[in-house]
């Protein structure tokens, strides 16, 4: 107790450090302004890369997270939820990469209607790609999700750091039933469907019961719930949760029982931020919380002929952005 208080005293003197604590925060949120990161860090930090695995020695010896990669408030933003959520809706192609040896070409992509508060992503090793023809928009979006190769998550880490990528291909979700027919074959019998009836659908068809591709999984998000929340200090941080269905089967790493849902729910809370591209949000060790999966089979197992499995992990690092504009986004009127 001796040297701590003798720290604070040469540092700048125990009756300051009181001021401040029980009189400085009642006044003034400005006490946090005094940090600010470069462009080329907050750049680093709306941008993961596999590197980030790989932390200086220097930093895993100490155990902290690195100042440059933590958004101070001074670099904070908020931005309203409006704006995220058109972002949010439309057609994304997804991409895999990491740091081992494998054929990572998946068709995987993720179908997103914010105004019914639902998405739909598949996933298999077909070598197609079911969004062929269809560009990035201009100045497209990416989701990025970096996970490095930890111990105690489930599924394992043998499959080594990777991030999942996905872009922007459309601002319209017109076009889902034609891109999930091709991707799984399934004939849609519904007039003008939702993402939660393609789903349906797809189920009913026995699609996630057969073997279509030496890996594959899809997956149902709903309801997308989307909302801003105060911060202790600073903008308004932005809190992103929805219910998940997973089916699968093949060679992936989460282990699937075919025809058997997994059930869970997939949370987060991020930050925003400005960086030379545009407006971010970002869910990483200090920013934010860590996006967070968590969902198992145990409910849907009913006989001894299925095994529970589980999936649970927490994503390194989760960024979202550029955000669009309205003009970008031209969303149309809401189907009935």
């Amino acid at each position: 107790m001796k040297n701590y208080s003798l720290l604070i005293k040469l540092v700048v003197g125990y009756a300051l450090v009181v001021c401040c604590i029980f009189g400085g925060l009642s006044q003034s949120p400005s006490y946090g302004q005094g940090r600010s990161l470069t462009a080329q860090q907050l750049d680093a930090i709306v941008k993961p890369s596999l590197a980030q695995c790989s932390p200086p020695s220097s930093q895993t010896k100490s155990g902290r997270v690195d100042p440059a990669s933590v958004i101070p408030t001074s670099n904070a933003r908020a931005f309203p939820k409006d704006r995220i959520a058109r972002t949010l809706h439309g057609m994304w192609r997804g991409q895999v990469y990491g740091d081992y040896n494998k054929d990572l070409r998946v068709d995987y992509f993720w179908i997103i209607d914010t105004q019914r508060n639902e998405g739909l992503i598949i996933a298999q090793r077909t070598g197609n790609d079911s969004l062929d023809g269809l560009q990035p928009v201009a100045k497209a979006p990416k989701i990025t999700y970096l996970l490095c190769a930890n111990e105690g998550y489930i599924p394992s880490s043998e499959g080594g750091s990777q991030i999942h990528e996905f872009v922007k291909v459309s601002n319209s979700i017109e076009d889902a039933p034609r891109i999930l027919q091709k991707a799984t074959g399934v004939r849609f019998r519904t007039a003008r469907p939702t993402i939660s009836e393609l789903w349906q659908e797809i189920v009913v068809s026995g699609y996630f019961k057969s073997l279509p591709a030496v890996a594959f999984a899809g997956a149902l998000f709903k309801p997308i719930q989307l909302d801003l929340v105060p911060s202790t200090i600073g903008p308004a941080l932005v809190t992103m949760k929805w219910d998940s269905e997973y089916y699968g089967g093949g060679a992936t790493l989460l282990k699937f029982t075919p025809g058997v849902p997994m059930r869970g729910v997939e949370y987060t809370q991020f930050i925003g931020t400005t960086a030379t591209e545009g407006d971010f949000l970002v869910a990483s060790p200090g920013n934010g919380n860590l996006y967070k999966v968590e969902a198992s089979s145990a409910e849907a197992c009913i006989d001894e002929s299925c095994y529970p499995e589980y999936y649970d992990l927490a994503f390194d690092s989760v960024t979202f952005g550029p955000l669009q504009d309205d003009a970008a986004t031209r969303i149309g009127k809401k189907r009935k």
